[in-house]
C-alpha cells in the first residue's frame, strides 16, 4: 500500500520540473531536490498539528474541499503567477502553511533553499505549487478512504517514520517539531503484548496520568500562549481582550516626512521591514496582523477612537510606498455559525479597505477576503486562543 509521499511523487513529473526550472531560472536538479523536500515538510507540519483537535478540524475541512482539485490534472497551472481574486488554491494553501508554521516560515524557506541550492524566492514559488498539490492529494485520500479528522490524524501518525525520515537534514529543528515527535512510538507495539492481567493496573495508571494532566491544565497558572503567526496575534472584537494601546519601541521617518510610530513588534515595523527588504520576495505565506485595531463586538463597525492611529499609519505607509498592493484578510474564532463567521470576517476586511480608500488610497491596490475560522492562530478551546483568532491581517501582493 502506497504511503502519502509515494502518492504525491508522481505529480512531480520531469516535464513539471523542467517547466518550473525554466520559469524560475534554476537548474532542473535543484528544482527537483527542492520540490522533493517540500512535500515531507508540509506533511510533517500536519503531523505536528495532529494532536490539536481544533486545528485538525479546521485542516480537515479545508482538505475535504480540495478533493476535486482540477489542478491535479495539470499541476503546471500552479507555476505561473496568475492569481484569482477568490478561492485561489495558492492563496488557500498559503494560509494553511501560515497556520502550520507561523513565524517559522522564513527559516523553513531558507533551510530548504540551502538544502536544494536554490534562491529563497524559488522555494517560495515552489511552495505555491506544492502546497495545493499536497492538499489535493490529501483531499482525495480523505474522500476515497472515508476518513474523518481523527482518521486523518491517525493516518499521519501511522506514516510518521516515513514522513520524518524524508525531511531534509536540519529541518526538524527549524520547524520546531513537538518534543518527542522524532522518537519512534513503541506504545502501540507494547500494549497488546501486556496481557489482560495488566489491563486494570494500566488503566489505573492512565487514569492517574489523566488526573495529573487535568490538574496541571486547570488548577495551575496557565502559561502564555506561544506565537503562531508571523507577528504577535491581535486581540480584537471584545473589551475582554483589549488591543495593545501603549505604543513604544518603533519610530521611523518615511520618505514623505511622516514620522511613523508603533510597537517594536507591531504591524508597522514588520510591514515596513518586509517592504524595504529586496531579499524578501512577495509570497502567499507572509501575513502581518494589526495590533491596535478594534471592532464593535459582533459587528464590522470599526472603533475609530481606538483604531485611527494604526489605520492612519497604514495610510501613510501606502502613500510612502506607492507600488505596494495589499490583501486584507479577516478572521474569527469558531464560536457560532461558520457561515456567519465567514460573512463577518469578510465584512471586517472590507471595512478596513473602505477606510483606506476613503483616505485617498487607490482601491485597485487593495483586496479583501474573509476566512472565518478556517486558519486559527490559537487554540479555540481557550479564551486566549479565541482572542488570538479574531484578527485582521495583511499580505503584500506587490511591492
Amino acid at each position: 500500500m502506497s504511503n502519502l509521499l509515494e502518492i504525491i511523487k508522481p505529480y512531480l513529473t520531469p516535464a513539471l520540473i523542467s517547466q518550473a526550472a525554466d520559469m524560475l531560472g534554476e537548474k532542473e536538479a535543484n528544482i527537483a531536490k527542492a520540490a522533493g523536500g517540500i512535500a515531507p515538510v508540509i506533511l510533517a507540519g500536519l503531523l505536528n498539528k495532529s494532536k490539536d483537535a481544533g486545528a485538525m478540524d479546521s485542516i480537515f475541512s479545508l482538505l475535504s474541499d480540495a478533493k476535486n482539485a482540477s489542478f491535479l490534472n495539470d499541476p503546471g497551472l500552479l507555476i505561473n503567477n496568475g492569481n484569482q481574486s477568490e478561492n485561489d488554491p495558492k492563496d488557500i494553501s498559503g494560509n494553511l502553511l501560515g497556520q502550520l508554521f507561523g513565524n517559522k516560515m522564513p527559516g523553513i524557506i531558507n533551510a530548504l533553499s540551502a538544502f536544494a541550492g536554490t534562491k529563497s524566492g524559488t522555494v517560495s514559488s515552489l511552495l505555491g505549487m506544492m502546497g495545493p498539490v499536497v492538499m489535493g492529494v490529501l483531499g482525495k485520500k480523505i474522500n476515497s478512504d472515508g476518513l474523518n479528522a481523527s482518521g486523518l490524524a491517525h493516518l499521519l501518525h501511522i506514516e510518521k517514520n516515513s514522513i520524518l525520515g524524508a525531511l531534509p537534514g536540519g529541518l526538524s529543528a527549524v520547524m520546531g517539531l513537538a518534543s518527542g515527535l522524532n522518537k519512534p512510538d513503541h506504545i502501540d507495539e507494547v500494549v497488546p503484548a501486556l496481557g489482560n492481567r495488566w489491563l486494570w493496573p494500566l488503566l489505573l495508571l492512565l487514569g492517574l496520568g489523566g488526573a495529573i494532566v487535568y490538574y496541571m491544565k486547570n488548577c495551575t497558572t496557565k502559561p502564555t500562549m506561544p506565537e503562531t503567526m508571523t507577528v504577535p496575534a491581535v486581540k480584537i472584537d471584545t473589551v475582554a481582550y483589549p488591543v495593545t494601546e501603549a505604543v513604544s519601541g518603533f519610530v521611523k521617518k518615511l520618505s514623505s516626512g511622516f514620522e511613523l510610530k508603533g510597537n517594536k513588534d507591531g504591524i508597522e515595523s514588520q510591514l515596513v521591514a518586509f517592504i524595504e527588504d529586496a531579499a524578501k520576495p512577495v509570497d502567499k505565506t507572509t501575513w502581518f496582523n494589526f495590533d491596535r485595531l478594534l471592532f464593535e463586538t459582533g459587528s464590522a463597525k470599526i472603533d475609530i477612537e481606538k483604531s485611527s492611529d494604526q489605520l492612519s499609519n497604514m495610510v501613510e505607509i501606502l502613500k510612502a510606498f506607492p507600488k505596494v498592493k495589499l490583501k486584507i484578510g479577516g478572521y474569527t474564532d469558531n464560536t457560532g455559525n461558520e457561515a456567519s463567521n465567514m460573512k463577518l470576517s469578510k465584512a471586517r476586511a472590507e471595512a478596513v479597505v473602505a477606510y483606506l480608500v476613503e483616505k485617498s488610497i487607490d482601491k485597485t491596490r487593495l483586496a479583501a477576503e474573509g476566512y472565518g475560522s478556517q486558519f486559527p492562530a490559537g487554540d479555540n478551546s481557550t479564551e486566549d486562543g479565541r482572542a488570538q483568532n479574531r484578527r485582521i491581517g495583511v499580505r503584500v501582493t506587490e511591492k
